[in-house]
């Protein structure tokens, strides 16, 4: 029983730890070395034939993630057997916070405002480059701005609400899961020629994992929209319109219930216009949406994550550390 009070402090310093401090140095980030890893992996598949790709490509995802869920729970168990309860519950929470990022989404993106305020749309085009892989060399004002908006509200699930959510299924090795998972469609899961098909493992993954967290976002959109004054039967009006828009199966519906409930437009020319009303020239539209994000998200760990974990994720996460501590 006393295990469980300082489980419950694994969350709540995370999230703290986030709100507060951000992310860590490049160097000691955890999404970095699975980064590095998965490309490791990448390069030493041979191109050329595509069922020899797509078998090679199950273990570029699969064996990162084995890896890591291992690494990181025989740590916390020989923690925990070493130094007790508290130090493990520590570094639980600083190894979830790595797993998720709410305050990095404004860091990111909230310097855009000031930037396009001023007129500097050079400046906000390189900021924007940071975030997006699309060309934004000649972006109007209006879509550097619908661009920063996508950013942070199709971002809400895949680098908030579902680690959260698989943090509360498995606590601290859900939350890696999910993270390599995320990470690797980031880097192979892309239609390009290069990974067209090592990359269809990753997508496919990526796809399934946000299926279920990408549609129980709506509801606290919508919660968060009211309780900020935005209309959010706007919102959800767009969220069912317009969520099949995407090439992905997930990411419509938060950005298309945010553009609704902010009485806008989001666009990505060529491939998706979504929301109500026209694409803003207010900058604060970014303000908005960050807004939105961070409220939803305290919606979501408050409503969801605790109740989750406390019934089921800290228990599977006890029965992972102790099966792979019996390892050794």
């Amino acid at each position: 029983m006393e295990l469980l009070y300082y489980a419950l402090l694994i969350p709540t310093l995370a999230l703290l730890i986030d709100l507060t401090l951000g992310e860590p140095p490049n160097r000691f980030h955890p999404v970095v070395w699975m980064g590095k890893t998965i490309d490791f992996l990448d390069r030493r598949v041979r191109k050329g034939n595509p069922r020899h790709e797509k078998a090679l490509g199950i273990l570029v995802i699969l064996l990162p993630i084995l890896l890591f869920v291992f690494v990181f729970t025989l740590f916390l168990a020989i923690l925990r057997d070493l130094f007790g309860a508290l130090v493990w519950a520590i570094a639980s929470a600083i190894i979830f916070k790595t797993m998720f990022a709410i305050r990095a989404l404004e860091t990111h993106t909230a310097p855009m405002i000031d930037d396009l305020q001023k007129g500097d749309l050079d400046a906000a085009r390189e900021k924007a480059a940071m975030v997006v892989s699309r060309d934004v060399t000649q972006m109007d004002k209006p879509h550097l701005i619908s661009c920063a908006a996508e950013t942070v509200s199709e971002n809400l699930v895949d680098s908030a609400l579902s680690p959260m959510f698989f943090f509360g299924l498995a606590g601290v090795p859900g939350a890696v899961f999910l993270r390599v998972s995320n990470t690797a469609d980031g880097m192979v899961g892309y239609l390009s020629d290069r990974h067209r098909h090592v990359g269809w493992a990753a997508a496919r993954l990526d796809d399934c994992v946000h299926y279920v967290v990408a549609r129980l976002s709506v509801p606290f959109i919508l919660l968060s929209l009211a309780l900020l004054g935005k209309d959010w039967r706007k919102g959800w009006r767009a969220g069912r319109r317009d969520h099949r828009q995407t090439s992905s199966p997930n990411k419509g519906w938060p950005m298309a219930t945010v553009a609704g409930g902010l009485g806008v437009k989001f666009e990505k020319a060529g491939h998706y216009s979504m929301g109500e009303g026209d694409l803003s020239s207010d900058p604060m539209v970014i303000g908005d949406t960050i807004k939105v994000m961070k409220l939803t998200a305290v919606l979501f760990f408050a409503l969801v994550l605790l109740p989750l974990f406390m019934l089921m994720g800290i228990h599977v996460q006890l029965s992972l550390e102790g099966l792979l501590f019996g390892l050794i």
